[in-house]
């Protein structure tokens, strides 16, 4: 049986509020450009409008909507864990600041900034998003000690280069918190030049430290790319397992059946060429097992 993908209208909100978040983003950054915001000024202030008014009707809803099914969990409590959530104070930034203008406030780049923070929401509507949640929560402890390490050889570096050149160089480097500026740069492969060493013993430094700078840099990289397999395996693991449970129960797999596979392939974040590729291969499993049953 092949599965499909079900809650088309709920699709299809989502794929609304998608066009709206980019396009108000778009907008407010064209306003910056001088030309394009006095030819299309008002336009630019529709857009704006429609999509705070539209971010404003989705904040209400979802505080709303959250209820408790918790015995020991209050919907307000749930309703007051939203409004200081990351993602609530951000769907509050999305409309506020244009109510704001509305009461008399100037449009500044401060206020344009939070106007901005609106594109944080779409990492509402991506599971890759809530899958790099996942690998940065699971691998928070190794990531963590990736950061404490670069931290360390950036002081060590800032020490080291401010010892060869604070004396031939006192305006770039006549202190570490100086200094710390060209071990950032060099330690991130960066190199803008603007700051180098110009000391024999300076330079025979800079290069060490620019090949541990290149190790530091991919540690992290390392850890997310490894951490994105574990997780895409678990998942995969955890939604055969569900497929697998599904068949025991009445040997094949109903409609409600791969309703409720694809639920779990959205959440999970699986494709749905794997989660085809995962049903088949447990149906042929429990298919060849049912004929060696009657052999």
């Amino acid at each position: 049986m092949s599965i499909k993908s079900f809650s088309i209208p709920s699709r299809i909100i989502n794929l609304i509020l998608i066009i709206v978040i980019v396009l108000s983003s778009i907008c407010l950054v064209f306003t910056t450009e001088p030309v394009l915001a006095q030819k299309f000024s008002t336009l630019f202030w529709y857009v704006e409008a429609v999509s705070s008014c539209v971010f404003f009707a989705e904040y209400l809803y979802r505080f709303w909507k959250i209820k408790s099914t918790h015995p020991f969990t209050s919907t307000i409590e749930l309703r007051i864990r939203y409004l200081i959530s990351p993602l609530g104070v951000i769907d509050l930034f999305s409309f506020l600041p244009f109510f704001l203008i509305i009461l008399g406030w100037s449009q500044t780049p401060q206020l344009m900034l939070l106007q901005l923070l609106r594109l944080f929401k779409l990492t509402r509507y991506s599971m890759a998003f809530h899958l790099l949640a996942d690998v940065l929560k699971d691998e928070a402890e190794s990531l963590m000690v990736s950061v404490v390490l670069m931290f360390i050889i950036l002081i060590f570096a800032s020490v080291g280069i401010y010892i060869f050149e604070h004396d031939v160089q006192p305006a770039a480097f006549g202190s570490i918190p100086k200094a710390m500026w060209w071990a950032i740069v060099t330690l991130t492969t960066v190199g803008y030049g603007d700051v180098t060493p110009i000391t024999v013993q300076g330079k025979i430094f800079a290069t060490f430290i620019t090949i541990a700078g290149v190790g530091l840099v991919s540690l992290p990289a390392g850890i997310i790319a490894s951490g994105f397999t574990e997780q895409l395996r678990l998942r995969r693991e955890r939604f055969q397992m569900e497929v697998e449970s599904l068949i025991k129960r009445d040997g094949t797999l109903s409609v409600e059946d791969m309703e409720q596979l694809e639920e779990d392939r959205q959440e999970l974040g699986l494709t749905k060429d794997n989660a085809q590729l995962i049903i088949d291969q447990v149906e042929q499993k429990a298919a060849k097992q049912v004929k060696r049953r009657k052999q």
